[in-house]
Parts: structure tokens; sequence; C-alpha cells
């Protein structure tokens, strides 16, 4: 039986592919499954929570990547595009559904997710064909 860390998402999915550890913020497995729900329920495909510093380095993340504290998820769903999802994120944390949402960024194949400590919403898109 696998250990749940939420309703949806386990604790295999969320450890760090290098060390196997897991230090997942409550804050962001609330804020994922609040995102399943307002993205129809669907299964969210996690490609990376946790990042010990090792891998962090050698994915190439940002020194101070939300990653290594657990408060990130990279993710992807089966039949929505990235770009759809980053544009319902955003709208949705323009009128205030997503509150808890401080980091969101858009690449080709998965889109990002965080709780960092912070005000607001960052935003990027590192897609390498972006759609004008």
């Amino acid at each position: 039986m696998k250990k749940m860390l939420s309703d949806h998402f386990s604790y295999d999915e969320c450890k760090c592919k290098h060390c196997g550890k897991e230090w997942t913020d409550p804050r962001l497995l609330a804020l994922a499954e609040r995102v399943r729900w307002a993205l129809g329920n669907r299964p969210m495909i996690p490609t990376s929570v946790c990042r010990c510093r090792d891998h962090n380095a050698e994915v190439g993340g940002a020194v101070d990547s939300q990653h290594v504290y657990g408060r990130a998820m990279d993710f992807k769903m089966n039949g929505v595009s990235p770009e759809a999802i980053y544009e319902t994120l955003k709208a949705l944390h323009r009128c205030g559904y997503l509150p808890d949402l401080h980091g969101l960024g858009v690449y080709d194949t998965w889109v990002h997710i965080d709780c960092r400590n912070s005000e607001g919403l960052s935003l990027w898109d590192e897609r390498t064909k972006k759609v004008k």
C-alpha cells in the first residue's frame, strides 16, 4: 500500500529522486490538492517535488529553489497543455481562488507551482517556443 501524504499525492511522488528523502511542506500539499480540484479533479503527475541540494544542482535548479525546501511541485496532466494549466492557474489566482500560490512557471512539458514565503505571485515562462 502506498504511503500517502495527502488525498492524491504519495511519498514516492514527492521524495527526492537523488537521496530518496521527503520533506514536503504541508502548505504545498494543500495547494496541490486545491489546484487539482480547480483543474477538474484530474490526476496531476508530479515530476519533481523535493530536491536535495545535490539533485537540485544536477538538474540546474536555482540555488535557492523552492524545491530544496519542499515548497514546489513541477507537474503535468494528461490531455491538458502546460500553457492551458498556466493560464487557468493565473486567472484563478487573480480572482482570489488560489491566494497561497506564490510561484507559477510554465515550461515546454510541465508547470511549476510553489508556496514560497512571499506576497503576490511570481510568474515566468520558460517555454522554448512561446506562443505569441
